[in-house]
C-alpha cells in the first residue's frame, strides 16, 4: 500500500477520525487497518460498546506504529447491552432545557471515562460525542467540569472536538452541517478555550450516509478542498457490519474508499497531510508561548 505521508513539501494538516470504535468488530478492524496504513490519525472509542476493551490491544499496537489520537466517544443515545439510550431529539431537548439530573449525567460521563482508561491504560487524547452530544448546552458544562477535575494538569489535557461547520458554498449538506454546528459547537469551543482546553478548528464529514463509493469519493474531494490547517474530518468505515447497524451499508462504502489508491491521489491533489491533531495543537501552543510564528507543517515519517 503506498505511503501517503512521505511528501517532503509543507501542506495543510488534516486530522481524520474514525468514530464508534468498540461498537462492533467491523469498525474495529477497519480502524486498526487504516491506522496501520497511516490513513487516519484519530480513533474515537465508544467505551461502553460491546467489543471494548477486548479490542484495545489491537488498537494499541497500531497506535504504537503510527501517531494516532485515541479518545472517548461519549455516548448518551446508543442503546447497548447493559446501557440505556435515548432518541437524539429527546437528548437535545432535555439538554437545552437543563432537564438532566446533573449528578446522574456526571456519573455516566465518569463511568465511560473509567471504562476507557481501564481498557486503554491512559487518559484519552481527546473527547467528543456520539451524534455530537458532548456540545449540547447542559452536557458540555457537566463534561468540562468532569474533565477539569479528572485532568488538572493543563499541559496534558485531552483536546475537544468542535463540530463547527466551515464557511464555503461548496460544503456538502450545508443545512445538516449547520444544524449540528448550531447545537453548541461555537459555545463549546469558546467556553473550552476560556478554560484552557484546545480543539480542532472545524468539522468536516457531515453527509446523509446515502451514497455509493463514487459519490463518497466526490464528497471527500469537496471536503479536502475546503479543509484548513488543523481541521478534523470524521468518518465511519467498517470492514463488515451486522444487520442491526443502521448505517452499516454506508460504513462499508466508506471503507472501500478509505483503503483505495484513489484516495492517495485526492489527498496529494488537495495538498493535505493526515496528521495527529495533538501534534498540531502542541506546535501551536509552543509557538504561542514563544511568540514565534508557527512553523510550516513538517512531513510525517513512518
Amino acid at each position: 500500500m503506498p505511503d501517503i505521508l512521505a511528501s517532503p513539501r509543507p501542506c495543510r494538516r488534516l486530522a481524520v477520525c474514525v468514530d464508534d470504535y468498540g461498537l462492533h468488530a467491523g469498525i474495529d478492524e477497519a480502524s486498526v487497518q487504516l491506522a496501520r496504513a497511516g490513513r487516519i490519525s484519530a480513533v474515537s472509542v465508544m467505551s461502553d460498546g460491546p467489543t471494548w476493551p477486548a479490542s484495545a490491544a489491537a488498537l494499541r499496537e497500531a497506535a504504537d506504529t503510527h501517531p494516532v489520537d485515541v479518545g472517548l466517544h461519549l455516548n448518551l443515545t446508543e442503546a447497548l447491552p447493559g446501557v440505556t439510550g435515548e432518541p437524539l431529539q429527546r437528548v437535545i431537548l432535555r439538554a437545552g432545557l437543563h432537564l438532566f439530573d446533573a449528578r446522574a449525567l456526571r456519573r455516566r460521563i465518569e463511568q465511560q471515562l473509567d471504562r476507557f482508561e481501564d481498557g486503554w491504560g491512559a487518559a484519552p487524547d481527546h473527547v467528543d460525542g456520539h451524534q455530537h452530544v458532548h456540545q449540547l448546552a447542559q452536557v458540555r458544562g457537566v463534561l468540562l467540569a468532569a474533565l477539569e477535575a479528572r485532568y488538572p494538569d493543563t499541559a496534558h489535557r485531552p483536546w475537544l472536538r468542535a463540530s463547527r461547520a466551515p464557511a464555503g458554498a461548496d460544503l456538502p449538506l450545508r443545512r445538516k452541517a449547520d444544524v449540528i454546528s448550531w447545537l453548541g459547537a461555537a459555545e463549546l469551543q469558546r467556553g473550552a478555550a476560556r478554560r484552557g482546553w484546545q480543539s480542532n478548528a472545524h468539522l468536516l464529514g457531515v453527509y446523509g450516509f446515502d451514497t455509493d463509493a463514487a459519490g463518497y469519493r466526490a464528497l471527500l474531494q469537496r471536503w479536502f478542498a475546503l479543509a484548513q490547517d488543523g481541521d478534523l474530518l470524521m468518518c465511519h468505515p467498517a470492514s463488515q457490519a451486522p444487520a442491526c447497524d443502521v448505517i452499516g451499508a454506508a460504513r462499508q462504502v466508506e471503507w472501500s474508499v478509505w483503503q483505495s489508491d484513489a484516495l492517495l491521489d485526492d489527498l496529494a491533489e488537495a495538498g493535505l497531510q493526515i496528521t495527529a491533531l495533538r501534534n498540531v495543537l502542541a506546535e501551536r501552543s509552543s509557538s504561542a508561548a514563544s511568540g514565534a510564528a508557527p512553523a510550516a507543517a513538517p512531513a510525517r515519517r513512518n
